[in-house]
């Protein structure tokens, strides 16, 4: 008995740092989601009963688009929290992954502490707009809405935000020291001396010990851009590291403070954005109630015949799934559950199997609601609506051409993709039946969009209304379903959102830099022809698609390439099309290809490598689509101009 005693008298291990600010945050990060959970059931409500009254009684629901504005604030803010919590937040962790641990460890937890120190700073400086705008008073225009109250939620946010960042810094730096490495050691202390660095040049960049020429502090603030998100640091705090230390060396630390403190809020309280929560909550139902597997039997009831049809009706339903989802993991996790072990058990090559779902999933960006047509829109200030139209055609015609290649290698080489059976006329029209949900909220969403009659956020809250309904109504959706939906949208959209948050800070230190115009002045003094010109920027983004996401490849690049292809004379709309479909090209592109990581993990007995190698082929088809875009621009605009 002596020995248990002993043990019953031995002191609790004491809990670690990481630990102790993860018990802290807890709660209030569980109470963040629901009141954004609240936030976004009110958005959606003031969406569709503005669009119902506005069409069927010519009335106008008073400020709807002023309190839409003030809820996205809590829409996009309350769950940053909760997905640094779930390491949810954008990454490019390329170089990490090939340094040595002893290597790794520290520069891991040196990103997060300059993450930690941005967040702190951009919650400093948006709480300061907060106290502007409760010391003069400032409503709305309509409802006369105090505003400095949800800026102050947003406040709050950040910081918690920042706490989460500081749990995941020490949890970086307790990893370090289970290493017992001096080097490991080392590498932290220099990444807490670049922070430190960082943080003087951009709150004192008098105390600069040297003069640089404008063009050289602009360049030397985008390679550290680019320094800081191949070293793993969020995508959103290297821009907002950037656009900080960019702009305070050019103009002043004053003028770069108040830019994070006043953008950051304008774009969040911008209603164009709720399109991003809207569409993923209707995706996420459609997923969750069945609907997207209803749409791959009635594909395969028509063409798994063929050679190839399994892999061939993936690709059919991919495509149907894409007009409400707007994103293409939503597509590779829904059609790998339901098409992968069809194909296997067929006797699929799983190299073709995988690699065909994670191509399909691509058609995602172009046929409407896209995310990255939102993204680009943004950016550019053209028109979401035109754009979304612009991916329709191309789209289609990158489905046709996906079947067509995926059938042409089947029939060369049956092995690898044999034929299903043939289903009777009956079975077809019985599985057509099922899917009248998709094409209502198809009708729904783009028919509005294409008519005028709605605006594209506001058909994201009809398309999440109609499909709450239908769910409902076919008794697809349980309060369970219905909770994780509205989760995953505040975490997902939370994730997209933040990066725009800052996205748009390094625009302002792009354009007040002067790079768009150097860019412009040497690609013109080279001569180029148009189609030169174009090539070379395709080129360009087939190179940086290999080491970099979909979307911080958008949003650093556009600002960039876009003035000088408008200069060029390329059609803004036109050009939104080609980007994203290359951008897209870099999913399925060794060594970064998310797609090809999404399916892997589905299936685990195929690797990344075997991935890659079925991807191969497929090039075929995102050249041929390209190609077709470029020499008939029609097929992207034919749709726009008869808007």
């Amino acid at each position: 008995m002596q020995p248990a005693a002993a043990d019953d008298d031995m002191p609790a291990p004491r809990p670690s740092p990481a630990g102790t600010i993860a018990r802290i945050i807890a709660l209030p990060s569980r109470a963040a989601i629901y009141v954004g959970a609240v936030a976004l059931l009110a958005m959606m409500g003031l969406t569709v009963a503005d669009v119902v009254l506005r069409n069927l009684f010519s009335v106008v629901v008073p400020g709807g688009m002023e309190m839409t504005g003030l809820l996205m604030i809590v829409v996009a803010l309350s769950t940053l929290a909760a997905v640094e919590l779930e390491g949810g937040h954008i990454r490019v962790d390329l170089v990490l992954q090939a340094l040595p641990e002893f290597a790794r460890a520290p520069t891991i937890a040196g990103g997060l502490l300059l993450t930690c120190a941005t967040m702190v700073v951009t919650g400093v400086m948006i709480w300061e707009q907060a106290i502007y705008l409760y010391e003069n008073r400032i409503v709305t225009g309509v409802l006369l809405v105090p505003e400095w109250p949800f800026v102050a939620c947003g406040t709050f946010f950040v910081f918690l935000f920042a706490l989460a960042l500081l749990k995941s810094f020490a949890a970086g730096v307790a990893a370090v020291a289970r290493l017992r490495d001096a080097r490991a050691v080392a590498i932290l202390l220099a990444w807490i001396v670049v922070v430190a660095t960082i943080l003087v040049m951009a709150l004192y960049p008098q105390g600069l010990p040297f003069d640089l020429p404008r063009e050289t502090r602009g360049l030397a603030a985008i390679g550290l851009c680019f320094a800081l998100i191949f070293l793993g640091v969020h995508v959103a705090a290297a821009m907002a590291v950037t656009s900080l230390v960019g702009i305070s060396i050019l103009i002043s630390a004053n003028a770069s403070l108040t830019s994070i403190g006043t953008t950051t809020i304008d774009v969040v309280s911008d209603q164009t954005w709720s399109v991003v929560p809207l569409f993923t909550w209707m995706g996420l139902i459609v997923v969750a109630s069945g609907f997207a597997e209803d749409l791959y039997r009635a594909a395969y009831r028509w063409i798994g015949h063929l050679p190839g049809g399994l892999a061939s009706a993936s690709t059919v339903a991919c495509a149907g799934l894409s007009s409400i989802v707007g994103d293409t993991l939503s597509g590779v996790y829904s059609m790998g559950s339901i098409a992968l072990p069809q194909m296997r058990a067929y006797g699929y090559d799983m190299k073709l199997a995988t690699a065909s779902i994670a191509c399909a999933a691509t058609i995602g960006v172009m046929i409407p609601p896209s995310l990255a047509f939102i993204v680009y829109g943004m950016i550019t200030e053209v028109s979401i609506g035109k754009l979304f139209m612009a991916g329709i055609l191309p789209g289609i015609l990158f489905t046709v051409i996906l079947v067509s290649l995926i059938t042409i290698r089947a029939k060369l080489n049956p092995a690898l993709a044999p034929r299903g059976e043939v289903s009777k006329w009956d079975e077809r029209m019985q599985s057509s039946a099922r899917v009248w949900p998709i094409v209502l909220l198809m009708l729904l969403v783009l028919g509005g969009i294409y008519t005028g009659i709605v605006t594209p956020n506001e058909a994201g809250g009809l398309g999440v209304f109609g499909a709450l309904v239908i769910a409902a109504a076919m008794r697809r959706l349980t309060w369970a379903t219905l909770w994780h939906s509205i989760e995953r949208t505040l975490l997902l959209s939370a994730g997209i959102i933040v990066i725009f948050m800052f996205a748009t800070a390094f625009s302002r230190f792009i354009a007040i830099s002067g790079l768009t115009q150097q860019l412009a002045d040497l690609i013109i003094g080279l001569e180029l022809g148009k189609y030169q010109l174009i090539g070379a920027i395709l080129l360009f983004y087939v190179l940086i698609g290999m080491f970099m996401n979909a979307l911080p490849a958008l949003v650093l690049t556009v600002p960039l390439f876009f003035p000088v292809a408008m200069n060029a004379g390329f059609d803004p709309i036109w050009f939104g099309v080609v980007v994203v479909i290359m951008v897209e090209l870099g999913v399925v592109t060794p060594p970064i290809g998310v797609n090809v990581f999404a399916i892997a993990t589905m299936a685990k007995d195929v690797s990344m490598y075997d991935v890659f190698r079925g991807v191969a082929p497929f090039w075929i088809a995102f050249l041929v689509l390209i190609g077709l875009i470029v020499l008939f621009p029609q097929i992207s605009l034919f749709l726009p101009s008869l808007m």
